[in-house]
């Protein structure tokens, strides 16, 4: 479900990076629905805790999943605000917490 596309050097899969605790990490641009600064996201009693709550996203309640809780690392201590990414899975959209946006690579699909 990776957007592909052809070169000389055979099929290439587009992901959009995005950092969390000083890691890159790819998430595949077919699944990317939005970038965005959470503004209001409401708790959920009795979640886990890497769900940070939920909010209204255009008109749809969304689940936001905290990423570094999710990974088992620190909260930042830096203070700064996370930045969120709206993907889509099997027609439920989440929003995913991250550290920040990065670009959009492509890469060998013979690579992965």
């Amino acid at each position: 479900m990776t957007s592909k596309t052809q070169s000389s050097e055979g099929a290439m899969v587009e992901y959009v990076t995005a950092m969390i605790g000083g890691q890159l990490f790819g998430l595949p641009i077919s699944r990317v629905q939005d970038v965005f600064m959470p503004e209001r996201v409401t708790r959920v009693p009795l979640s886990s805790r890497e769900i940070a709550g939920v909010l209204n996203l255009r008109g749809r309640i969304v689940t936001v999943v905290d990423m570094r809780a999710r990974l088992g690392l620190p909260q930042p201590e830096d203070g700064k605000v996370p930045m969120a990414v709206g993907v889509d899975l099997r027609g439920e959209s989440y929003g995913l917490l991250i550290d920040q946006i990065g670009e959009v690579l492509r890469l060998p699909e013979a690579g992965m």
